[in-house]
């Protein structure tokens, strides 16, 4: 009984949503806005700093195609 109470246990945790990279949150970048928000009013989150990446690249990208547009 505990062995199959153990292996459920386990089964249960590695079905876990798995944690979002900076290129993720690139390609989203109001989901990396909302997390770098919650971040940034004291929330623990194992996101913070991808979001903050990947929203950091999101702004680039944005720039950098206005720049293009500008030539």
């Amino acid at each position: 009984m505990k062995r199959s109470a153990l292996l459920v246990a386990l089964g249960l945790v590695g079905c876990g949503a798995t944690d979002r990279t900076a290129e993720d949150f690139a390609a989203d970048p109001e989901a990396a806005e909302a997390i770098v928000a919650a971040c940034d009013a004291g929330r623990t989150n194992d996101e913070c700093e991808a979001a903050r990446r990947g929203l950091a690249d999101a702004r680039r990208e944005a720039r950098m195609r206005a720049y293009e547009r500008a030539f």
